[in-house]
């Protein structure tokens, strides 16, 4: 996946990222505060884009017990992981000075991009050239 970074400022304060629910890979994060930043950091398992039970953003319940201590509110530089990624992250500058940058990134070898074999698995090219794009798809 590729790495999702938010920065909040005196002018846009918050900011939220939206996790990769498929991975199975722990999520690495850096915080980069400068200029006197204080900030914030929050996760949710609540998601306004829910097919079935959407949460509206400002119904989102947020919550630190992921984190480690200096990670959800904090004035210098950071870096940790956490080994169940959340939805959504949302990264707050909780002072009017300087800037803080997040950096979310989810490594590893499990996650919806990289599945080989089974039902949701893309059809081998020569699946998809004599029988169609979806048989590999198909019951059987």
């Amino acid at each position: 996946m590729r790495a999702i970074t938010a920065t909040v400022t005196p002018g846009a304060t918050s900011a939220m990222a939206r996790m990769d629910n498929y991975a199975s890979a722990g999520l690495a994060v850096q915080i980069v505060a400068s200029g006197g930043a204080a900030f914030s950091l929050r996760h949710s398992n609540d998601s306004p884009n829910d097919l079935v039970n959407p949460v509206p953003v400002g119904s989102m319940v947020w919550g630190s017990s992921l984190l480690p201590t200096g990670a959800a509110n904090g004035t210098s530089n950071i870096s940790f992981v956490i080994m169940a990624a959340p939805l959504w992250m949302q990264f707050n500058l909780t002072n009017a000075t300087g800037s803080a940058r997040a950096i979310f990134l989810q490594v590893g070898t499990h996650s919806h991009s990289n599945i080989a074999s089974g039902p949701f698995a893309p059809p081998h090219l020569m699946q998809a050239t004599r029988e169609g794009t979806n048989y590999g798809a198909m019951a059987k």
